[in-house]
């Protein structure tokens, strides 16, 4: 059966500057008089898919750190890679109203009066690692660059004394970074939905708590810390979010085609008890003559 010529809107009306591909609502409807059965590819339904996160900058105050290039690598693992869950994005629209009676029914004519945006607040969950280095890093993150709790200074500051370093100026570039956050749609090369985040710092460190039960499991660590943030959403910003996307090609990218991680025979193996290849050749070799 062929497709309806109109099945995707284009570049028009609603869909203007819109880079993924999106379906005509003149098609697909299925809950008139009758079912729609010429137009079920119109029916299609959105899923969403996991959003990705791309950091522009890290906080300027790593500079200042030891080993501030560790500082960066395990920032951006710690935003792009590692998280188990991002959450906390919604840029919906409000209309907010003036009301007044409308006669005497009970009725009321409302008029616009404002329109706002829903904030987005980005909360990523984390399972911990062996020696807890995640909880770690977020927490002499904010004692070095935000507070620390006992003298109300970022730590930063002791060591640019000590290193005869001019002060830092403590302004939002120091202490937070700049990330991209952005959906894809399901073929991995379009945006569908991309938010452009910076002032962004942690609002919390890591939970540190302990017990005795020798009656029971240990427990595994998973915690939440939820972000500080001003976030900017339009068409410029998803040119940039295709932009990061084009760069991240898929082609060739099958994970099905990769080579085995491991190579041979660890060496410490071949020179051990014998396995099944050894005893296959050593049964080829005890073989009675005719």
């Amino acid at each position: 059966m062929a497709r309806l010529g109109n099945t995707i809107l284009d570049n028009k009306a609603y869909g203007e500057r819109r880079s993924m591909p999106m379906v005509d609502l003149v098609n697909g409807g299925q809950f008139g008089q009758q079912t729609d059965f010429p137009g079920y590819v119109s029916s299609a339904q959105y899923v969403r898919r996991n959003l990705i996160a791309r950091v522009l900058e890290t906080p300027r105050g790593f500079e200042d750190l030891p080993d501030s290039d560790k500082w960066r690598e395990a920032y951006r693992a710690l935003i792009e890679l590692h998280p188990k869950t991002i959450e906390g994005f919604n840029s919906q629209l409000t209309v907010e109203v003036a009301s007044t009676p409308f006669g005497g029914s009970g009725e009321e004519m409302e008029t616009p009066s404002n329109v706002t945006r829903n904030r987005s607040v980005p909360n990523f969950t984390w399972v911990e690692r062996y020696g807890r280095p995640i909880s770690m890093f977020w927490d002499m993150y904010i004692m070095e660059l935000i507070m620390d709790p006992i003298t109300k200074i970022p730590n930063v500051m002791t060591r640019a004394a000590a290193n005869g370093k001019p002060q830092p100026d403590m302004l939002p570039d120091y202490i937070g970074g700049t990330v991209l956050f952005f959906e894809p749609d399901p073929t991995f090369t379009k945006i569908d939905k991309a938010w452009l985040v910076t002032n962004f710092w942690p609002k919390t460190g890591a939970p540190a708590e302990a017990r005795r039960d020798l009656t029971s499991a240990g427990d595994q660590v998973e915690f939440s810390i939820e972000f500080a943030g001003i976030s900017q959403i339009g068409n410029g910003v998803n040119k940039l979010a295709q932009k990061m996307l084009d760069e991240m090609n898929i082609t060739g990218a099958n994970p099905n085609n990769r080579e085995a991680f491991v190579k041979s025979i660890s060496a410490d193996l071949t020179a051990a008890m014998p396995g099944v290849a050894e005893k296959i050749k050593e049964a080829a070799g005890d073989v009675v003559s005719a």
